[in-house]
């Protein structure tokens, strides 16, 4: 994999060497050369490095506006070629790596323009700038009179776009430190807080807001999605374990009193999930039984949930009847959730989430919480998993279990522990996982690699963990710790 574009090796300097060879090209020319020989050579991705150099030499020598704009229309273009040509493409960390390079080189380029070349630059009907026609609005309007906007967008612009173009570059490389410079330069905050990151809670809410209605049929029938069962097969695995332990110690073997399904959605999950709560000695009341809570971003989501029974929904055929009934076996069919709650997971708490409920009404953190947490195919939507393990362990008692699944990355492929998908899911490595988890109390009791679901006809690459959260544990915060994984 390609390091960055202003890394010091004699690869480069070759590189370096054969793009000036060609003195006479204007960068049209330069762009055109470029194409014929990546086509040539598909999978060789040498030659939009070596575009990529050559513009940034020039661009540093040009000392005209009108040559540097043409210099960063250049690298608009490579950076559309590429896009569209790979954008069916799978996984592939030198394309990536490569295109990183042309999207730091253009990020870099848009922050050393001026606000008069800036607005040059947006003026252009082909430009890739995001807000141009805004700008060109503002402009005319100021020309009338009519606003005075023009100077504050114009300043604001290019700086703009040259953070969303290293944000790319970052996401699409997490080894290219100069492009985690400058994003720094610009953010005034670490690149890896500001981009290696999960996604914004709005964001993730919308997402699944969006398609909720066929979430279930989507993933169950045309994705082959095995999570679920899978989670509740480690989570049933653990409570058996707990329950051999129990009886050589002599005290009873109880089922999980309080489940947390982070992450719920429908409650695919918590189909399976529900049968190893402890459930009420008296049919008509739930003092004395296991209660288990869903908690989600996406209140649709929740909406589907608190429709599931015992005997319903949630992976079941639904029938016509919602709440608490008698089915025909006599049996009593309760609502599969005792409650649904919209909630960031890294902002609950015992008394947000077990507080709700009447019989956990006094639990606090130091005194109580979740015996499991279980989250089901949720932390592909982070980054780092420092500051979501941080909470499940607060809002855990002590010998708790954890089970999650993630998409799984080597580290290879992902230096920093996690790493973004073209899916936009992140994949992590087991070994950020399990140092991070370690660092908050728990220990690895169960480790198997998964294919969750299928994706355009291929297997996805995952794997899931069962851990035990320590039994004396007082509970650290994210803030402040070492960034797992950086290796």
């Amino acid at each position: 994999m390609f390091l960055g574009w202003m890394a010091s090796s004699s690869l480069l300097c070759m590189v370096h060497a054969s793009s000036r060879m060609e003195v006479d090209e204007n960068p049209e020319q330069l762009f055109r050369r470029t194409v014929a020989q990546w086509r040539s050579q598909r999978n060789v991705w040498i030659p939009w490095m070596e575009f990529t150099q050559e513009i940034l030499h020039r661009f540093d020598d040009a000392a005209a506006a009108d040559k540097r704009l043409e210099l960063v229309g250049a690298l608009e273009e490579g950076i559309l070629a590429v896009e569209r040509a790979t954008m069916n493409e799978g996984e592939n960390g030198i394309r990536d790596a490569a295109i990183s390079q042309l999207y730091a080189a253009y990020g870099k380029t848009l922050m050393e323009l001026n606000p008069n070349e800036c607005l040059d630059l947006a003026m252009d009907p082909h430009t890739l700038l995001i807000g141009a026609e805004t700008l060109a609005t503002a402009a005319t309007r100021q020309i009338q009179g009519q606003g005075d906007e023009f100077e504050l967008l114009t300043n604001d612009l290019c700086v703009e776009n040259a953070e969303n173009a290293l944000r790319n570059a970052v996401t699409l490389d997490a080894t290219n430190s100069v492009a985690e410079q400058l994003l720094e330069t610009i953010t005034g905050a670490n690149s890896d807080n500001a981009v290696h990151k999960r996604k914004p809670k709005e964001f993730v809410a919308e997402l699944f807001d969006s398609f909720a209605d066929t979430f279930d049929e989507k993933l169950l029938d045309g994705l082959g999605y095995k999570v679920p069962k899978l989670v509740g097969d480690v989570a049933k695995h653990l409570l058996q374990q707990q329950q051999q332990q129990q009886q050589q110690d002599h005290s009873s073997g109880a089922k999980y009193s309080a489940v947390l399904d982070a992450g719920c959605g429908t409650g695919l999950a918590g189909r399976f999930l529900r049968p190893l709560i402890a459930t009420p000695s008296n049919t008509n009341s739930q003092d004395d039984g296991g209660v288990m809570i869903g908690v989600d971003a996406s209140q649709k989501m929740l909406d589907i949930a608190a429709k599931c029974t015992t005997h319903s929904g949630c992976g079941l055929k639904q029938n016509n009847n919602d709440g608490i009934e008698i089915n025909a076996n006599g049996e009593t069919d309760m609502a599969l959730y005792d409650n649904l709650l919209v909630l960031d997971l890294e902002e609950m708490t015992v008394e947000n989430t077990l507080g709700s409920m009447d019989a956990f009404r006094n639990t606090n953190e130091e005194q109580g919480g979740f015996d499991l947490i279980v989250a089901a195919d949720v932390l592909v939507y982070f980054g780092n998993l420092e500051t979501l393990l941080a909470t499940f362990a607060k809002v855990s008692r002590p010998g708790a279990s954890l089970v999650f699944s993630c998409e799984r990355a080597t580290q290879d492929e992902a230096p920093l522990g996690w790493r973004l998908l073209s899916s936009g899911r992140f994949a992590h490595t087991k070994l950020h996982a399990v140092e991070t988890a370690s660092q908050f109390g728990y220990e690895l009791l169960s480790y198997q690699e998964i294919v969750p679901r299928m994706e355009k006809g291929e297997e996805v690459r995952g794997h899931l963990f069962g851990f035990r959260l320590a039994t004396t544990m007082r509970h650290p915060t994210a803030e402040g710790q070492h960034k797992n994984g950086e290796l």
